[in-house]
């Protein structure tokens, strides 16, 4: 396993080759978990569908500006400055299949 991380690590910054595809869960799993699974400070636990009913009505974009912005307790970009769009993207799209 570490060896395949570290190729993925050197692959994906290598120039001119498309950058390796973030994993939902793997965000989720590491940043958006210790709130999300629990539902502390009012977080909608994953796989909620009644507490993510409201939320899934605005919109996937209305949802990744709110991770990026920050939104009630949640600090910006879920208090990781260093993660990128498309990892916010993917953590909501991850969020929003567990509740289709």
């Amino acid at each position: 396993m570490r060896v395949f991380t570290i190729a993925a690590l050197l692959l994906a910054s290598a120039p001119g080759l498309p950058a390796l595809a973030a994993d939902g869960e793997d965000v989720y799993s590491s940043v958006c978990r210790k709130c999300h699974r629990t539902g502390i400070d009012d977080a909608p636990k994953a796989g909620d569908k009644a507490a993510w009913a409201p939320r899934v009505a605005l919109g996937r974009e209305a949802l990744v500006k709110s991770v990026i912005d920050g939104k009630g307790a949640m600090d910006p970009r879920g208090g990781k400055p260093e993660l990128t769009d498309e990892e916010i993207r993917a953590a909501v799209d991850y969020l929003l299949g567990l509740v289709k």
